[in-house]
């Protein structure tokens, strides 16, 4: 199933992050607002004509932005600049390139994205916190789950793995317990019909899928409150069927030629999973009825797991020489070791599965005073076979994404520097 070259399995303390991005959270969580002055709906979001575009790619290196409208990279692009007003009141300018929301493209670890975020609410609803644990009845009937996993993690324990490397463990926890009929009535609620949340990571059986096994969470008062046993109905992708690539190599090292089916795969349209994270940042940018319901400590505590950098944390440690800014993040560092550029704050989170590399993003630029969002995919897997683990991650994808996360900035830069906000 989705790669393991960076993935890391290393569990993670409940001691303080002691993060260095103090600035960044305070804009995150300040009071300004993107409604009209005196009230009212939202500001609209403007989209651009396609300028922007041609600025950020000549900014990048030849050969990686001609990949953009190359058909079996499959890129896809969208930029949001944020802009604020004297009053701090907030506008968004939207750049789209090559968005196709209907078609199937791997979610991967994107998809912890709104998982995490959906288990916050369901703690904040039962009186839960960070620190709260959560228990399952028993180990997962499918995916990833190695055999020294403890049924029982804190929440915080597990929103550090997930962001900060990219662990799969945790998703599976919280599938098991929120089972996927809740997922989705609340996926529906939000205003995300499409998105399917539908597989364990690491699972690649459809009806162990439907089944949860349940467990349970103990609250601040020392109760615990169960998570019932389900069996969701049968969910697909909403658009017809997905048969995609010239094969697909099983365990056994067979190779089975012919397109794949991927209709039963997890599916997280780029723009849907923006939103998501747009929407928990700053919860007045979207209708009252989109809104995230975590608040207070609980939703401090996952805006500093969205930026966390595997050294922002303490014991157990990550070193940095095997955990760099990179290790599981592709905008501006995925390409190499360096660190993030001095005073970047990045949240979000991305995903790498089949060849495939996606990111969302909300940027916050300390030397120029710019914020913007980044939402990228692109394919990488040019035999077209599934699951035999060679894609050129390392010669396309990863350079790719790092070099148009660069591109951007360097293009916010020189806005704020000509007072073009």
């Amino acid at each position: 199933m989705p790669d393991l070259r960076r993935r890391g399995l290393i569990a993670m303390s409940t001691a303080g992050l002691g993060l260095a991005v103090s600035g960044a959270f305070a804009a995150a969580l300040g009071g300004e607002s993107s409604r009209r002055p005196g009230g009212g709906e939202p500001y609209p979001r403007e989209r651009s004509d396609g300028r922007p575009w041609d600025e950020v790619f000549a900014r990048m290196p030849a050969e990686l932005s001609a990949l953009i409208d190359e058909p079996q990279h499959a890129v896809q692009l969208r930029w949001i600049r944020i802009v604020r007003d004297a009053r701090g009141h907030r506008r968004y300018v939207v750049h789209d390139r090559g968005l196709a929301p209907k078609r199937w493209f791997p979610a991967a670890s994107v998809a912890k994205l709104p998982m995490a975020l959906l288990m916050a609410e369901a703690l904040q609803a039962r009186g839960g916190d960070a620190s709260t644990l959560l228990r399952l009845d028993a180990p997962p009937a499918s995916g990833e789950w190695s055999h020294d996993e403890p049924v029982e993690e804190s929440f915080l324990h597990g929103l550090r793995r997930t962001f900060a490397v990219s662990d799969n463990t945790p998703f599976n926890r919280w599938y098991e317990l929120l089972g996927t009929d809740a997922v989705h009535r609340r996926l529906v609620a939000l205003g995300y019909p499409h998105v399917r949340l539908i597989a364990r990571l690491g699972s690649s059986d459809p009806e162990a899928n439907r089944r949860s096994g349940g467990g349970a969470m103990r609250s601040a008062q020392g109760e615990w409150r169960r998570f019932p046993t389900a069996v969701g109905r049968a969910r697909r992708f909403p658009f017809g069927a997905v048969r995609v690539g010239d094969g697909w190599m099983g365990d056994d090292g067979v190779v089975i030629p012919g397109p794949h089916d991927f209709s039963r795969a997890n599916f997280l349209p780029l723009a849907d999973s923006l939103r998501m994270l747009q929407a928990f940042m700053w919860p007045e940018s979207v209708p009252a009825a989109q809104r995230w319901r975590i608040e207070g400590g609980l939703r401090a505590t996952v805006l500093h797991a969205l930026a966390a950098r595997p050294r922002d944390h303490g014991m157990p440690a990550y070193p940095e020489a095997q955990y760099p800014d990179g290790y599981a993040r592709w905008f501006f560092v995925g390409d190499g070791r360096e660190r993030y550029p001095q005073g970047l704050s990045v949240f979000g989170k991305s995903g790498m599965a089949y060849g495939s590399l996606s990111e969302v993003a909300y940027v916050i630029d300390r030397v120029s005073g710019a914020e913007f969002m980044l939402a990228a995919s692109i394919q990488a897997n040019a035999d077209g076979i599934y699951n035999d683990n060679r894609y050129e991650y390392a010669t396309v994808a990863l350079p790719f994404m790092a070099a148009f996360g660069r591109a951007v900035l360097e293009s916010e830069r020189a806005s704020a520097g000509r007072n073009e906000r």
